[in-house]
């Protein structure tokens, strides 16, 4: 029986809904980039994809296609190029496995079928205009539109069942290597339990503390020294900044000023 949970490279476009190309329709002929394993460059694009067993006989490849993208570092959201979900491709397999799974409405012909999973409301059609004869497509509602996920390809006397991954693309030079932005906003503890300490003299260890005498947070910075080592990197003023990110900015200055800059001292 095929696996009816939804897997989590399916449900990454929800959360990005960026990069999105047009998949091929569920008649149309093969097209490499979606079916076959590797890196492509199909118009101008490139693209990136996986396959593996779905089940015993079914094969799925994720498609990932190279764009902007976000990325949360530390959490902060940090836009930069990468390898973006596009969609999941379940290769030509028997319409008559599909009968336990939502994605292709259980096997119907020309059915349509709604359901909820993961707090997501999702459709799938088969056999209709949008798909072409001998598919299924499936949609995701998102931010009040239909958007789409995957598709299921059935076999038939035309068109052979797919059992085994496919052949992986010849090697492609040039394809982009997605690299992880570098953590700007890292957070740095270090000297933790003497800002601490600090704070609990300056302020009583209240880090959004603002009592409208120019000074903010647990440890008490005016305006003009946050700014001088970039506190705004994670809030306007100190005192809307977490605890956390208030130590990290302290940490910036004490490597240029150590515990000059604080009237109270760790010790």
């Amino acid at each position: 029986m095929l696996k009816k949970i939804l897997s989590l490279g399916a449900a990454a476009l929800v959360g990005l809904g960026l990069a999105v190309v047009s998949p091929q329709a569920a008649n149309a002929a093969e097209t490499v980039q979606y079916t076959t394993p590797g890196h492509h460059l199909v118009n101008g694009r490139y693209w990136k994809t996986e396959c593996d067993m779905y089940s015993t006989n079914v094969v799925r490849c994720e498609t990932d296609i190279w764009g902007d993208k976000v990325t949360n570092v530390n959490g902060r959201n940090v836009a930069h190029q990468g390898w973006v979900f596009n969609n999941l491709t379940y290769l030509p397999s028997p319409r008559s496995v599909w009968t336990a799974n939502e994605l292709a409405a259980f096997g119907a012909q020309g059915e349509t079928h709604k359901w909820t999973s993961g707090g997501k409301t999702w459709r799938s059609e088969c056999d209709k205009e949008s798909t072409g004869r001998g598919g299924c497509r499936a949609y995701v509602l998102t931010n009040g539109q239909w958007v789409f996920n995957n598709i299921v390809q059935f076999s038939s006397g035309a068109v052979p069942a797919v059992t085994t991954i496919p052949a992986a693309a010849p090697e492609l030079p040039g394809a982009p290597v997605e690299v992880v932005p570098s953590p700007k906003f890292a957070i740095d503890l270090s000297r933790e339990a003497q800002w601490v300490k600090i704070a609990q003299c300056e302020s009583g260890n209240r880090w959004n503390i603002n009592t409208g005498n120019g000074y903010y947070g647990g440890l008490q910075f005016n305006l003009a020294t946050w700014r001088s080592v970039d506190g705004q990197d994670f809030a306007a003023y100190p005192h809307q900044a977490t605890r956390e990110e208030q130590i990290t900015v302290a940490n910036r200055l004490y490597k240029i000023r150590g515990f000059q800059p604080w009237t109270c001292k760790p010790w």
